[in-house]
């Protein structure tokens, strides 16, 4: 069995993810934040280094290896295969991805799964540029969107992701728009 780990819009917009419908609320805690503006000006869930662990979201694939699943969340995730993450895993670079692997490796194992995939898409500031920017960065690239008429997207992304999600920047961004 192969599961599909999600904290964001996989959730409720699936669109090509083949999995059970079910999705399940023990996942394993990994340190995912807002962190990443999208193209549809959406402040999307990443995994981040320095996030708290929060816990996630979980599904069986309908696909019956790991390379399917693989391919299958990449094609859902509009990305290459190189942005998915998975276990068992041969490529353990970056401290990041070794600290998700492990926590992912003993919550499957204790699930008796074969394996297991997630988005592993970086952070992106609102300038476009790769990389973490800062909780300012975001709450002001928020304001402009509000200001402007542009944050239906966004506002849409922070309320639909799962109530599970408790992260700091969420905090943030429900006391200052309401947006919960």
């Amino acid at each position: 069995m192969i599961a599909v780990i999600g904290w964001g819009s996989l959730i409720w917009e699936p669109k090509t993810l083949e999995v059970t419908p079910l999705w399940r609320t023990d996942g394993p805690g990994l340190p995912v934040e807002f962190a990443r503006v999208s193209s549809r000006n959406r402040l999307t869930l990443v995994l981040i280094d320095s996030a708290p662990l929060q816990p996630t979201l979980w599904a069986l694939s309908r696909k019956a290896s790991l390379a399917e699943a693989i391919r299958n969340l990449a094609e859902r995730e509009g990305t290459s295969e190189f942005n998915i993450g998975s276990w068992p895993c041969q490529d353990t670079r970056g401290e990041l991805k070794r600290r998700v692997v492990s926590i992912v490796a003993d919550w499957a194992r204790g699930r008796m799964l074969d394996g297991v995939v997630w988005t592993a898409l970086g952070p992106k500031k609102p300038n476009g540029e790769n990389g973490l920017g800062t909780d300012q960065e975001f709450m002001e690239y928020l304001r402009e969107l509000v200001k402007d008429g542009n944050a239906a997207a966004a506002k849409e992304y922070v309320e639909k992701a799962p109530s599970q999600i408790r992260t700091p920047l969420r905090s943030r961004i429900g006391q200052e728009f309401g947006w919960s």
